[in-house]
């Protein structure tokens, strides 16, 4: 049998779309810790400005700093696997990659509305963990597609 040669431009795609899913499967496990273990238990008053988010993020602590970093990751590694995307043929290869971005900025649209809430509003919390599930999904898909 004689393996097949790869366009490079796949091995980087599938490339980016492994190191999305890695970051995901991190993320995952921080949202859940940070969700046991690190969100206060009484209601915070959280301003409602990028300072608020960020001040609000810093002082529950280094779990959800890291949580929130790791999510701004995977936001500028899914527009890059959509540029990457966008530039191949097949569309089974570009609707993944589109719809994982939406469920990315998805899950950071919860994040930023459940620190809003004070950590508590448990349907954007909700929200973030369906979206993690579907942006898993669709890169999973992507990443098969891309062989």
């Amino acid at each position: 049998m004689k393996a097949t040669q790869t366009k490079p431009e796949w091995r980087r795609l599938r490339l980016l779309i492994v190191m999305v899913l890695v970051r995901l499967t991190v993320q995952g496990w921080f949202g859940d810790t940070v969700n046991l273990f690190s969100v206060p238990t009484s209601p915070v008053t959280v301003e409602a400005s990028a300072s608020g988010i960020l001040t609000a993020t810093i002082n529950v602590g280094p779990t959800l700093i890291v949580h929130a970093f790791i999510g701004l990751m995977i936001l500028a590694l899914s527009v890059t696997v959509l540029a990457f995307s966008l530039r191949s043929k097949p569309r089974s290869i570009k609707v993944p990659s589109i719809l994982g971005l939406v469920m990315v900025v998805s899950a950071i649209i919860g994040g930023i509305l459940f620190a809003l809430s004070g950590f508590t509003n448990n349907g954007v919390s909700a929200q973030m963990g369906g979206s993690f599930i579907g942006a898993y999904a669709f890169y999973f898909i992507e990443v098969y597609y891309a062989k």
